[in-house]
């Protein structure tokens, strides 16, 4: 059976034609609302991923900056003499440290999406900022220098726990937002 016989018999029964008109407009109403409902739906889900990409980006950065704050605490641990600690200071550590408060200060802590994350980051920038104020305090001090070194590792080592702890306390709660 061919098409140009379907053809021909639609259109010589009376009334048959308007019937097949009226089922393809109707499957055409249904498949149009299928392809919509198909784009919205793809459309959430690609706003849900760009949702949760900027969030991991945002954890990604008060990551790197906890990381960093526990490998001070590393070398804060050692005790090193006042000559050490200033030169590494120098060379490498105040630049890691200033770039982890820029990069979390650029931070939209609200984007972060949950009342504990944004409160895990404020600590952990907290933090960060008063290990900064106590290493510029000793490196500052003209008199009694190995004292105030001594003092300042003493402090920035329980930021340093502070900021550690915030950070698992942060981590879990990402990991639980998921």
């Amino acid at each position: 059976m061919s098409w140009e016989s379907v053809s021909y018999w639609i259109e010589h029964h009376p009334g048959l034609a308007s019937w097949v008109q009226a089922f393809g407009s109707i499957a055409a109403i249904g498949i149009a609302i299928w392809v919509a409902a198909s784009q919205r739906k793809a459309q959430l889900k690609m706003t849900e991923k760009m949702a949760r990409d900027k969030v991991e980006a945002l954890i990604a950065v008060v990551e790197s900056a906890s990381l960093f704050v526990t490998t001070l605490g590393i070398l804060v641990e050692k005790n090193p003499s006042v000559f050490v600690f200033k030169e590494s200071w120098k060379l490498v550590n105040k630049n890691w440290l200033e770039s982890s408060i820029h990069s979390l200060s650029q931070l939209p802590a609200h984007e972060l999406g949950r009342g504990d994350l944004v409160r895990g980051y404020f600590g952990i920038m907290g933090g960060i900022t008063e290990i900064r104020r106590l290493i510029d305090i000793a490196i500052g001090a003209d008199a009694f220098e190995e004292q105030e070194f001594f003092f300042m590792y003493q402090q920035v080592l329980s930021q340093v726990r502070i900021v550690q702890a915030t950070w698992i306390s942060f981590q879990s709660c990402a990991i639980n937002r998921k």
